[in-house]
């Protein structure tokens, strides 16, 4: 069975996808993989738990990472 070589890009070409895309990506190694996106109520959501969490550990010896 053959396999399909990868497509690699440069840098440039990255950037120059990236800017005519809907959706967003990233590059790692020359590979490109669209990253997931979130809506404007989940971040809101995402970030009320951070904050609460992160003022609820104040003060301890635990800390919170988002």
């Amino acid at each position: 069975m053959a396999t399909v070589p990868k497509k690699t890009y440069t840098p440039q070409e990255y950037l120059e996808l990236e800017e005519d895309s809907d959706t967003k990506h990233e590059y790692y190694q020359g590979e490109v993989f669209a990253m997931a996106g979130a809506s404007r109520e989940h971040n809101e959501i995402a970030r009320n738990l951070f904050a609460r969490l992160f003022n609820e550990l104040q003060g301890g010896n635990c800390k919170a990472y988002n």
